[in-house]
């Protein structure tokens, strides 16, 4: 079977790609790498890389978009998981959340998984931190 090295980026559409990204940027703590035009790209788009794992994020504003709230119950993404190294790490991250005006899940836990808690960004969209094991 042919082989990956991993997760390269992930594109997410939102209504407001200015507000999201400030968003993104603001809470949690990534920084812009990249503009693309509509011409460029089809869509206006703005890549934002986190500075710990250089994953990046794309988000677009189609033109013609619905422009709705993110529903997880339809066909498409559910939610988007990122790692946190320990307990308490999670706990730290819970708490710029609140501080940043962020709601989230209590901590809540999967056993024989790890622990985790789920806010959502400007969208709806919805984000999880994932500490695995006994953290």
């Amino acid at each position: 079977m042919p082989t990956t090295t991993g997760a390269s980026h992930l594109g997410l559409t939102v209504r407001d790609m200015e507000a999201s990204a400030a968003w993104y940027q603001r809470v949690l703590g990534w920084v812009e790498l990249r503009r693309f035009t509509a011409h460029e790209a089809g869509s206006p788009r703005v890549l934002l890389m986190d500075p710990a794992t250089f994953f990046v994020i794309g988000l677009c504003q189609p033109a013609d978009g619905a422009g709705g709230v993110f529903d997880h119950r339809v066909t498409g993404l559910d939610h988007f998981a990122l790692s946190v190294p320990s307990t308490d790490e999670l706990q730290a991250w819970a708490e710029h959340l609140a501080a940043e005006g962020v709601p989230t899940s209590p901590v809540r836990e999967v056993p024989g998984l790890g622990r985790f808690i789920s806010f959502e960004d400007p969208d709806g969209i919805q984000l999880e931190l994932w500490v695995t094991g006994g953290g």
